[in-house]
């Protein structure tokens, strides 16, 4: 017999919503509910239409600014409930991780909001009563320690298969993610350490090496000369267009005419990413845009390919794949990888690399460095057998 859920969802106590100007914009207000009453705060910004790429990036940056006296203010009323003037001494760590959201959101991508709100479950698991003063060392260890044998929070499909342990790679990020949180405590004033960093190196958990799957020189050809279904074929030339590119599927997904900007004979991208929220700007190669289709008089805010959902694609793209006898496990965000190891054997240094990837952090162009160093090694012992 299934059990009734009789949980109620808190009400949020401070919530960003719009208002409709007869201009077309869109005006900013906090609405906030506690202890049963409500008010509001109109903030004086404002979302405008997006009529180009820069206007996106405005509202963007409009949405931040709100986002962080959003934060401040849910940061002043968790403080209020308390009673009490030094907030450090009762401060939750999952409330703390409850604001850290709220300054993050629309700042970084889902997907870390998303590991931070997974933090939270397990630290809640592991334990649900920690205040901020109490994240010492001794508690980092042990959390480590609950980590490694910890399974995964998703309730499995199929209830007779228990959870899946977490792979280590996701224990590497978790604590990680503690780290970022605490380390906005420290900028707060909070708390005066990190805990995280007084971990050694064998008490903390390594990341595993990340490997990158990408197409060789002679497989990209053997791609680009094998033909495709109809339907298919928005996929090959949005894939070949990103192998020349390195935009992410839902970066090249949510392409649109106005996002291309072309300067004479010059063409380049001007973009936002998805992902990460930072804007990119760069320029395109010949290769790259002559997969482009024809604009044939769309409008700029239409979209350059149209394309199914990444799950659709990636069967088309596996199709393909085999037809072309490329034996390897091709995705979408194969092209990607594609484009910073030919970037980086063609010569290009690893920081103009980075800046064509929209990377925010160089250690992640590395990890291409690395496969390119890899590829002469194979090279020089090539060279070795013949003699």
């Amino acid at each position: 017999m299934e059990i009734p859920n009789n949980t109620t969802k808190a009400k949020e106590p401070v919530r960003l919503r719009f208002k409709a100007l007869s201009n077309g914009n869109k005006s900013l207000y906090l609405d906030f509910y506690q202890n049963g009453k409500r008010k509001y705060e109109f903030l004086k910004l404002y979302l405008i239409p997006e009529i180009s790429p820069l206007d996106r990036i405005a509202n963007i940056n409009t949405l931040k600014v709100a986002n962080e006296i959003k934060a401040k203010r849910l940061f002043n009323i968790i403080h209020g409930r308390s009673g009490i003037s030094d907030a450090t001494q009762c401060h939750m760590l999952s409330e703390w991780i409850n604001v850290t959201i709220e300054r993050k959101r629309n700042k970084v991508s889902a997907s870390s909001i998303k590991g931070l709100s997974r933090l939270r479950r397990h630290l809640n698991k592991y334990k649900d009563d920690t205040r901020l003063i109490d994240v010492d060392k001794q508690f980092c260890i042990g959390f480590t320690d609950y980590l490694r044998n910890a399974v995964s929070l998703k309730v499995p499909k199929d209830p007779s298969k228990e959870p899946k342990k977490l792979a280590r790679i996701t224990q590497a990020e978790l604590l990680n993610t503690l780290s970022i949180v605490l380390n906005e405590a420290v900028r707060e004033g909070l708390i005066q350490t990190n805990a995280v960093r007084l971990l050694s190196k064998t008490e903390k958990i390594k990341k595993p090496e990340s490997t990158r799957e990408y197409l060789a020189l002679e497989e990209l050809k053997r791609l680009i000369d094998t033909p495709v279904e109809a339907n298919a074929e928005q996929d090959k030339k949005a894939f070949l267009f990103c192998c020349f590119c390195g935009l992410r599927y839902s970066d090249v997904s949510a392409l649109k005419w106005g996002n291309i900007i072309k300067d004479g004979e010059k063409v380049s991208i001007s973009i936002v990413q998805k992902k990460t929220k930072q804007p990119v700007v760069a320029p395109l190669s010949d290769k790259a845009v002559s997969y482009l289709p024809d604009q044939n008089g769309k409008r700029n805010d239409e979209k350059v390919f149209i394309l199914p959902n990444q799950s659709v694609t990636n069967k088309r793209l596996k199709k393909w794949a085999k037809d072309a006898k490329v034996y390897k496990n091709v995705t979408f965000h194969v092209s990607r990888h594609t484009f910073g190891t030919m970037m980086l054997t063609a010569g290009a240094d690893i920081y103009t690399t980075s800046k064509l990837m929209g990377h925010t952090d160089i250690s992640v162009t590395q990890i291409y460095a690395k496969i390119v160093d890899k590829k002469k090694e194979e090279a020089v012992t090539l060279l070795d057998r013949l003699f």
